[in-house]
């Protein structure tokens, strides 16, 4: 049957998530060759190096001691002439950013004598910086490296590599139409069906990002293969999860475009993404707490987790199990147990004490998706992928949307304390990394808050407010924003400012205010067993939970494939999903605004940076 077939190229078994990873010496040549033979590019340029020496140093990385591995090839490069000399050099600062060590792997990289290189170490190391300035949340930054690159001279490899990192520099910048025609030009470059249908929901999914205005405009101004993309958006966009009609409207589509490079397959594979994508067997552990201060959490993101199951229509739903790891110091045994017991797959831990203790392991046998991130991003165990509904992630996103509506002055107004300085933290870097200019910033008390607001706009050059406040204080800050503003003023907020349920009355201060959150809260894809009315009350404070044991439930048997396509992106219930290098679950949150009638999705339309509600 179709769907069997679809099912079987989208999901990931065990078996492929170790499938792909290529031995270190292999993939560093595919990376650094040139368009004739990069294996043997690299091999003539290492030809010099005692082959015992080298041998070693691959097989540190191999055995997942990446840091290592990275002082053995320095300690090469430093016995070594050009252009060997700069090759183990990036070799040392790629093994770096494998193990998170970014600061190392930035000062490997400027010691590189750049006049000393060949072509392809050139497109390498700016491959290498493009991934670095990703890792250290510079998006634009790694788009300006990737666009110096010599494309023509690129292995077939090498340009597939290069358009991913650009789709998601691309995204990450807010240039979600840029993003979606680089992966168009992916797709051209793809072979394997299983590839491009992987890309084609990546572009789909990406294009849903610039709104229902903005596609819309696309397909009536647009020309091409991207006016076909964005007509495929719209129907996934507007019909929701339920998969007869999208299936029976793509059909329909595809016979009025045959000329389209559209896969016949691609509504089937859409609609699996929001299954499963189990294998017949698999099981799952799920290592979560049953007592202490995080019970209550983890009992919503099971919640979430079975409820994800119970309507997994794949017909492949996997056995799940349930430990309770409330005693984060047995982690590690409980795992190994988990692995002993058949697992091939482990959701949780939950707690960040018990995320360390598993970053620390050199590798984990099967792929886990932990529910937090480590501490130190300079530890990452093979295997080991890190999930967070994270309030920083939610300041960051912020500034972005701000950004991408043509906002650049902000002011800042968040409450005194380590919540409020940890929000406004986040909020800084991103607007700085992305250009914006910070007029003035203040911290308040509870009491007084007006005040202090009041004093903060006046005469203030500014046409955006970033406001850290939870929902009772943000109706009484953002009226008197809005009254000591000289002229309209955007503010924007995080989803702190919305508790899930709405009154006209109580929450007429909160009409205009802007904020992120994730699409589940703001009912994006409609009714059905899994929205947010089906699974939460109105007033849960850890309704945003039940969204993350869905697409726990959801990513866990996908990650290698996020993994080793750098341009995939995934539909999530708690926003657009994707992995870093370090294996961190990237999120990009949907624009909420509030209205006489209640919150709604903020459509900024494409290029024109003007918000709109519907």
């Amino acid at each position: 049957m179709l769907k069997n077939r679809v099912d079987r190229i989208l999901l990931s078994t065990r078996r492929q998530a170790r499938a792909w990873r290529l031995p270190p010496l292999l993939l560093a040549a595919i990376l650094s060759g040139c368009a004739v033979n990069p294996i043997q590019e690299e091999a003539r340029v290492l030809a010099p190096i005692p082959a015992a020496e080298l041998n070693r140093a691959t097989s540190l990385e191999a055995q997942g001691k990446a840091s290592e591995a990275a002082e053995r090839y320095l300690d090469l490069a430093a016995k070594a002439q050009p252009p060997a000399r700069a090759q183990l050099q990036i070799k040392a600062a790629r093994a770096y950013l494998a193990s998170g060590q970014t600061a190392p792997a930035k000062k490997t990289v400027d010691a590189i004598s750049r006049p000393d290189m060949t072509p392809s170490q050139r497109d390498l190391l700016l491959l290498t910086e493009a991934d670095l300035a990703l890792l250290t949340n510079h998006p634009k930054d790694a788009i300006g490296l990737l666009e110096r690159m010599q494309i023509q001279t690129l292995p077939k490899e090498l340009k597939a590599k290069r358009l991913g990192t650009l789709a998601s520099a691309q995204r990450l910048a807010n240039s979600p139409l840029a993003a979606a025609q680089t992966l168009n030009d992916l797709d051209r470059l793809l072979d394997q069906q299983d590839e491009r249908l992987l890309n084609q929901v990546s572009l789909i999914s990406t294009l849903s990002l610039i709104g229902n205005t903005g596609l819309q405009d696309l397909t009536s101004t647009g020309s091409g293969t991207m006016k076909g993309w964005a007509e495929v958006a719209l129907l996934t966009r507007n019909t929701g999860a339920d998969p007869q009609p999208l299936e029976a409207r793509y059909r329909q589509w595809q016979q009025r475009h045959s000329g389209h490079p559209a896969l016949p397959e691609l509504a089937s594979a859409y609609i699996g993404t929001l299954a499963g994508g189990y294998a017949n067997g698999d099981q799952v552990s799920i290592l979560l707490p049953r007592s202490g201060r995080f019970a209550a959490a983890a009992k919503a993101v099971q919640d979430g987790i079975e409820a994800a199951g119970r309507a997994d229509r794949a017909g492949q739903r996997p056995t799940l199990h349930f430990t309770d790891i409330s005693n984060a110091d047995r982690s590690r045994g409980l795992h190994a147990k988990a692995i002993q017991d058949g697992a091939d797959y482990v959701i949780g831990p939950l707690q960040k004490e018990a995320v360390d203790a598993l970053a620390a392991e050199r590798l984990l046998s099967v792929p886990t998706l932990a529910l937090n991130e480590a501490t130190r991003t300079d530890k990452r165990a093979e295997n080991l992928f890190q999930f967070s509904l994270s309030p920083e992630n939610e300041a960051a996103e912020a500034a972005s949307k701000a950004y991408a509506m043509g906002l650049r002055r902000a002011l800042l107004l968040y409450p005194a304390g380590a919540w409020g300085e940890r929000l406004a933290g986040a909020f800084r870097r991103q607007w700085s990394h992305q250009g914006g200019t910070l007029t003035r910033q203040s911290s308040y008390q509870p009491t007084g808050a007006d005040r202090v607001a009041a004093k903060l706009l006046g005469g203030a050059d500014a046409d955006l407010v970033f406001l850290v406040a939870t929902a009772d204080m943000a109706r009484k800050l953002h009226p008197s924003l809005q009254a000591a503003s000289t002229k309209p003023i955007v503010v924007i907020s995080t989803s702190h400012v919305y508790a899930g349920d709405f009154d006209p009355k109580r929450d007429a201060g909160l009409v205009g205010l802007y904020f992120v959150d994730i699409p589940w809260m703001l009912d994006v894809g409609g009714a059905g067993p899994l929205s947010r009315r089906a699974l939460s009350k109105s007033t849960d404070p850890l309704a945003r939970l039940h969204a993350m044991g869905i697409d726990a439930y959801r990513l866990a048997p996908r990650l290698a494939d996020l993994a080793k396509n750098p341009g995939a992106y995934y539909p999530g219930q708690t926003g657009g999903l994707s992995l870093d290098r370090l294996g961190r679950i990237q999120r990009q949150l949907e624009l909420g605004r509030f209205t006489e009638t209640g919150p709604g999705l903020a459509d900024v339309a494409a290029d024109k940076g003007k918000p709109e509600v519907r």
